[in-house]
């Protein structure tokens, strides 16, 4: 599902924790996930992106306790990027199953789904879920699978889910589970979450030193997701060429804002500038809202030469892809 969409194990979104602490960025992920997918299949996107997270700070956290590092609190491991409470403790049944039920006290999910997509019939935290799954299967090393049964979005004063073995999943008679478990490939999200980009030969590896998910700015990759690009202006050849071999693609008429990520790297007001308002224009011309981020200091003055006058600047990556994924948002609904 995620492949199909875009959503490469290295792309930003599956890496950023910003799904995690900002509503609004997440807000409109559900929506063009809801709209492009169908209720049921947005619901399966979001819990394989939920359970990658999970799984990925389980593998940091367990890596950094058996390297048993003297860090302190500041350099030492980070909390998970989605709050859990415990509601009833952890339980072995005579089998050996684990089981436990918990809660999501900020109702972070929920209220970013009512916000945009109003009360849903049916409990609706599918990332939430899949980061739980994750979470604890990564961290106590079984296969478990965390699923919602009280939700806010859909009236319900908490969200509130339980948690049980993938065996004891299977056993039982219970149509979305069985669906779920046949869709998901659990092992290969995990052998994702472990094993470092390089030694997958996937795309170029993300820093994740800051704990916030980037792209690895020496790579010249294009990452598209839905109505959003990341185009990186490298070279200035590099830059022209790359935006005309896409201006030949017909689904190009599909992207609704791209994010031209300068990489801090100089930019002269003369053939620098040009190419860049080259480029602006060839986005104008797809009917898609251009941003410009990683301006570097010695490029404010070829950036205060440009003619275009609606130019939407962000600080860092990860804010602008935020707000393009806003103004899809924005753009599909006006029209």
């Amino acid at each position: 599902m995620l492949t199909t969409l875009g959503f490469g194990p290295d792309t930003v979104l599956m890496n950023d924790p910003k799904l995690f602490v900002d509503g609004r960025f997440l807000a409109s992920l559900l929506v063009e996930l809801q709209d492009e997918l169908g209720a049921r299949n947005s619901g399966l996107a979001l819990f394989q992106i939920g359970l990658l997270h999970g799984l990925r700070d389980a593998a940091r956290v367990c890596r950094g306790h058996a390297e048993e590092t003297l860090a302190t609190d500041s350099d030492g491991v980070d909390t998970t990027a989605l709050v859990m409470q415990w509601t009833a403790g952890a339980r072995t049944d005579s089998h050996g199953a684990f089981s436990l039920s918990g809660c999501w006290p900020e109702r972070h999910e929920a209220v970013a789904r009512r916000a945009r997509l109003g009360v849903s019939e049916e409990p609706a935290c599918w990332m939430s879920a899949g980061y739980t799954t994750g979470w604890l299967s990564g961290t106590l090393n079984r296969s478990l699978i965390a699923r919602e049964v009280e939700c806010a979005a859909k009236g319900d004063e908490a969200c509130l889910f339980e948690v049980e073995e993938a065996g004891v999943w299977q056993a039982r008679d219970e149509p979305q589970m069985q669906w779920l478990l046949s869709e998901v490939p659990f092992e290969a999200f995990r052998k994702v979450a472990i094993t470092p980009p390089i030694e997958r030969g996937d795309a170029p590896p993300v820093d994740n030193v800051s704990g916030v998910g980037q792209f690895d700015r020496s790579q010249p990759v294009v990452h598209i997701w839905g109505p959003v690009m990341v185009l990186p202006f490298t070279t200035l050849d590099e830059a022209l060429g790359t935006i005309d071999i896409l201006g030949r693609d017909p689904g190009i008429s599909e992207i609704r804002a791209v994010v031209v990520d300068l990489r801090e790297q100089p930019l002269d007001e003369g053939f620098g500038a040009a190419a860049l308002e080259q480029v602006l224009e060839t986005i104008e011309s797809w009917n898609a809202q251009s941003l410009i981020t990683g301006v570097s200091p010695a490029s404010e003055a070829a950036m205060a030469s440009l003619e275009a006058s609606h130019l939407v600047l962000r600080k860092d990556l990860p804010d602008a892809i935020a707000t393009a994924f806003q103004i899809a948002d924005a753009q599909k609904h006006k029209l």
